[in-house]
């Protein structure tokens, strides 16, 4: 569960998967008697450079009522600004089927059953029976999109919805105050991740997946790194971010590589060019491509760009 977290932090897709109810970003969540407020999570900064700006906060792709409203600090920046910045649009659900349907689902007489081994399938059996999943739901997706699924449903299975999403109801308060949307990247660039890697390489994934779901230490570790994003703590995300992408697993390194590495230039380019035409943008992307030392941040601050925290 831990790298599945990791892909909820970083990869936007997956909320995608599931029906598009955002929460408000302004108005509060139903409150707990005798339950103490909670920071409200992420983490916000501003990047400055020759006279340009923009907001820039870290996200996470599920979450829960009791997220909202955002803190006072980003709802002020949020109205302040211009225009909103996200990975993706959450609710740009044209085309999405063909997409997942080109990069998720098997075309040409494959089943999964045909690709699974024995032991692997006797594993998933117990957690498609867990999350109400029959076995013809699933028959024509491919591993990787089934390990996704399983992510989904197991954050779901913990109260975390990815209608609860920040990056959804970031999209929610922009399009309800008149705010330009802009998309960081496409939906296509996303799903084309997973689903160009071999039949082999997705297969490890979803194994490794089905085991750190059925591990009891790792499941509870995987709620740490939320309640790490619960509480701003950069320095803890970093930590862990670190450890989890040092091991010898395949979905481990490819986290790192292909869901971090090789994106962020290309969000940093997007961030700077919104600031450099955009006044008071705000830009909302996964916290885990805010840290690290080949985060976008770093990288903006590599080009120039003042990075101060504010939140």
């Amino acid at each position: 569960m831990l790298r599945q977290i990791i892909v909820t932090l970083c990869w936007l897709p997956l909320s995608l998967l599931a029906p598009i109810s955002q929460a408000s970003a302004v108005e509060p969540a139903a409150a707990q008697a005798g339950v103490a407020p909670v920071r409200q999570g992420g983490a916000m900064f501003e990047i400055q450079r020759a006279g340009q700006s923009a907001y820039v906060f870290g996200t996470i792709h599920v979450g829960r009522a009791d997220f909202y409203p955002f803190d006072d600090k980003v709802l002020q920046a949020l109205q302040h600004s211009t225009s909103v910045a996200l990975e993706i649009d959450p609710g740009n659900t044209q085309g999405l089927a063909a997409l997942m349907t080109k990069y998720g689902i098997y075309a040409d007489g494959k089943s999964l059953a045909q690709e699974l081994s024995q032991p692997l399938q006797q594993q998933l059996n117990p957690l498609l029976k867990k999350y109400g999943l029959t076995p013809a739901a699933v028959a024509n997706m491919k591993p990787w999109l089934l390990a996704t699924v399983l992510g989904i449903s197991e954050y779901t299975y913990q109260g975390y919805l990815p209608q609860y999403g920040v990056d959804s109801t970031l999209a929610a308060f922009a399009k309800s105050h008149d705010k330009p949307l802009v998309e960081l990247e496409t939906a296509e660039q996303q799903l084309s991740l997973l689903g160009k890697l071999t039949s082999t390489e997705q297969i490890q994934f979803l194994q490794d997946s089905i085991d750190e779901i059925q591990d009891p230490e790792k499941a509870r570790r995987s709620l740490q790194l939320i309640t790490l994003w619960r509480d701003g703590d950069v320095e803890g995300l970093t930590a862990m971010l670190a450890e989890l992408t040092s091991d010898d697993t395949f979905t481990g390194k490819f986290v790192q590589r292909a869901l971090l590495d090789e994106r962020n230039p290309g969000l940093a380019d997007g961030i700077a060019k919104l600031a450099s035409t955009t006044p008071h943008a705000f830009v909302g992307i996964g916290m885990l491509h805010l840290v690290g030392k080949n985060s976008v941040l770093a990288i903006l601050q590599q080009r120039g760009y003042t990075v101060t925290r504010i939140y």
